[in-house]
């Protein structure tokens, strides 16, 4: 490999380059009925300035077949896996020829050459990443970094190690600076991965209580939420996770995120990856991030010498998800037949498992996991119904270990979805902090033996469509009424309402206009 030298003395007179704006991504089309802009994307009302809780992306993805079309070029971007030689060439492809000197295109291909070559090698690899940094025009340096200072100090590390002045014996220092040059060479992953991770929720699966995210093209941003109400426009309302709301929300706007969020292996110096053959069974890292059960279609020689490229075949999938996955890239490992992979599962050790989820909430969340889950969990289905039908949420919620309370019954009221089946443990004395305990949605709310709210109102909203209900429930109130019903229908069936004054109050409970209340069996 060619001298070490230090950097070129041209970078220290560069201007800084401006990055190229790539315009506005039009967002998913809106339909007539909805607010919309001159284009027709749809528009975020006015949001807090506060707001942390968004993940910047681009357009949602037209389609499943758009995405596997992208996700050769999706995976290029994603940091911190595979072998050390494997991610220096991606280091290279991902610079502009503009961005290095006229002479690197007579050097590229050697380069790249020496850079397998040298595998097992941390000095020569620091040395040939030194040797990239060196090529790097002054107007690219200055637009990398936010100092020239940052680049000379991470050249100066690499200087060290390419000369033996200092020792790494398993390249734990090399693989930091290699991290540190991805950051600043390699294109913001957040964004395609994001794309990546998101798909268009079925219409199945449209209900109340289902967690979305939203993309707002003034903004170019994702934002979380669940839909609180179906609209009989065919729109549904969304409640983010900020608090703001959007009641006319499309179902063609309608995303959910996939849960897996797996990672690259990161690969020791000189592991060439794992020992697979054609034929064989393997485990590969999805384009979404899911490490699902595959076979080793066919194998053959990569582009540079001495690399190999493996066309992966996932196992449940169609053949246009196959797709050929370097051997060092992180992505593959040997199959284990004790590892358990979510399109494996038998449907008895499946459908155990979903049983100990706490409530439909959760089980809402579990079908967005993979396309058997969802299968499985779909409404209308024997296993599925009687799965929903044991999902109570016992509140409150503890932790095990130290006995520390996960979820209250105030949070668990204000959060949980329309038709939520909640359990208040026997003994629970709910005493409010402002003595207001409040249902925003119409809930199934079950009280054991010796549950009660103690000096407070209960406030119930709503109640829409077959409504909500509270069921023996113990409520003592002092000043206010002890139940308020603000909106829709509720029921109150088996519950006692007792004033705590020594005079005792003249109203137990208070039904505003347009709302309704059924009283069964209570006593008071």
């Amino acid at each position: 490999m060619s001298t070490i030298s230090g950097p070129s003395d041209a970078a220290s007179d560069g201007v800084a380059q401006e990055a190229a704006g790539a315009g506005p991504v039009p967002g998913p089309q809106a339909p007539q009925g909805t607010a919309a802009q001159a284009d027709g994307s749809r528009v975020r009302p006015q949001r807090h300035a506060s707001i942390e809780r968004f993940v910047a992306g681009p357009a949602p993805p037209p389609s499943v077949a758009a995405e596997a079309a992208r996700a050769a070029a999706a995976m290029s971007d994603w940091t911190g896996g595979g072998s050390l030689p494997y991610r220096l060439v991606r280091i290279e492809e991902a610079l502009p020829f503009e961005d290095v000197e006229a002479c690197w295109k007579g050097r590229r291909d050697e380069w790249r050459d020496e850079v397998v070559g040298a595998a097992g090698s941390a000095v020569d690899l620091a040395g040939l990443l030194a040797e990239l940094l060196c090529s790097l025009t002054a107007a690219a340096v200055s637009y990398l970094w936010r100092s020239r200072g940052e680049y000379d100090k991470l050249y100066g590390e690499l200087y060290d190690l390419a000369s033996g002045r200092r020792s790494d014996p398993v390249a734990a220092t090399l693989r930091r600076l290699v991290a540190a040059v991805e950051t600043a060479a390699l294109p913001p992953a957040d964004a395609r991965e994001r794309q990546l991770k998101v798909v268009q929720l079925p219409p199945a699966e449209a209900a109340e209580g289902a967690a979305v995210q939203v993309y707002f093209s003034d903004e170019e941003r994702w934002y979380r939420g669940t839909v609180t109400a179906v609209n009989e426009n065919k729109t549904f309302t969304v409640l983010f996770e900020d608090g703001d709301e959007d009641a006319s929300v499309p179902l063609c706007d309608l995303y959910q995120e996939l849960l897996e969020d797996g990672k690259p292996l990161e690969l020791g110096l000189g592991d060439p990856g794992p020992d697979l053959a054609e034929g064989d069974r393997a485990t590969a890292l999805h384009l979404r991030r899911a490490w699902c059960a595959a076979r080793v279609a066919a194998v053959r020689a990569g582009p540079l010498e001495g690399t190999t490229e493996l066309l992966i075949k996932y196992e449940g999938w169609a053949a246009k998800w196959d797709e050929w996955v370097p051997r060092d890239s992180g992505r593959l490992r040997l199959y284990r037949p004790d590892e358990l992979t979510l399109s494996a599962l038998p449907d008895e050790v499946l459908l155990l498992l979903l049983s100990q989820l706490a409530c439909s909430l959760s089980l809402r969340r579990a079908s967005a996991v993979c396309r058997s889950w969802r299968a499985r969990l779909r409404r209308g289905q024997r296993d599925a119904d009687r799965l929903f039908e044991s999902a109570w949420l016992n509140l409150p919620v503890v932790d095990p270990l130290d006995g520390r309370v996960c979820l209250g019954v105030a949070g668990a009221l204000a959060r949980a979805p329309a038709g939520e089946r909640l359990r208040l443990s026997a003994g629970t004395k709910l005493r409010p902090h402002d003595s207001q305990l409040v249902c925003a949605r119409a809930v199934h709310l079950v009280a054991d033996a010796g549950a009660a709210l103690c000096d407070g109102t209960l406030h119930l909203h709503g109640g829409e469509g077959e409504g909500g209900l509270v069921e023996g429930l113990a409520i003592s109130h002092f000043r206010d009424e002890a139940v308020v019903v603000h909106t829709g229908t509720w029921t109150l069936r088996g519950c006692s309402i007792a004033s705590s004054r020594k005079s005792r109050a003249v109203t137990a409970v208070t039904v505003r206009p347009g709302a309704a209340l059924r009283l069964q069996s209570c006593s008071g």
